[in-house]
């Protein structure tokens, strides 16, 4: 990428190290009043931080690996770090956090842009298929009839084998920032249960390299219609 962050096309490359296992595409805060802003935000990167403890754990990772990415810096309008083009093109599981902001933000849709360009081959294991890198959560509840079609094609995370029945409910109902704010003994359960799926679909498929070299080229996939057979 050019200091000028013009160049449109994208380059393939070979298996890298310091590839992130997950990439979380969120929302930024946008209210009026920046002490809201820092506390939403300061929720996310506190999800995220539980969530690459668990992935570093269930990897074995060592320390000073990072699992994940997210980005702490980008608001509308800033260009695309070259850290940020490098995650969105190297990770191996795309983990969009699923709210209003997100479905209405052009930065998240070229996030998912850039990752779904990416070709997803099965490991040879016997592992269940996965027809996307993709894992939808869900952060704030929407309503269906917002999400852009390519958000409603892709089978959103459920957890399962909860240690209560209702903590399945409680997420469906209220979403991760819900449980957080809540202080509702269903969000640590779901964290998990999401952190063990990430391991799992990284453990059986691969996702070929292929970083941005800018984000001309990259599409607000949200805005694009469903196709129609």
């Amino acid at each position: 990428m050019h200091p000028d962050g013009r160049e449109s096309d994208t380059v393939a490359t070979g298996e890298r190290s310091h590839a992130p296992v997950f990439f979380l595409s969120y929302a930024q805060a946008a209210t009026r009043s920046l002490k809201q802003n820092r506390e939403r935000n300061l929720r996310v990167m506190e999800f995220f931080d539980e969530l690459s403890e668990h992935v570093s754990g269930l990897l074995g990772l060592r320390a000073g690996e990072d699992p994940g990415f997210m980005d702490r810096t980008m608001t509308g309008g800033q260009r695309w770090t070259r850290e940020l083009l490098h995650a969105a093109g190297t990770c191996q599981v795309f983990v969009p956090l699923v709210s209003p902001g997100l479905v209405r933000s052009p930065w998240c849709a070229m996030e998912w842009d850039a990752f779904s360009r990416r070709e997803i081959v099965r490991r040879d294991d016997g592992g269940p298929a996965w027809e996307s890198g993709i894992l939808p959560v869900s952060w704030i509840q929407t309503e269906y009839d917002v999400l852009p079609a390519v958000v409603r094609e892709i089978q959103h995370f459920a957890p399962i084998r909860l240690p209560n029945p209702d903590y399945a409910a409680d997420y469906q109902q209220e979403g991760l920032y819900g449980l957080l704010a809540l202080k509702s003994d269903a969000y640590s359960a779901v964290v998990w249960r999401l952190a063990q799926r990430i391991v799992e679909v990284y453990r059986t498929h691969r996702v070929t390299h292929l970083v941005p070299s800018g984000t001309d080229s990259l599409r607000n996939v949200f805005t694009e219609k469903e196709e129609v057979a």
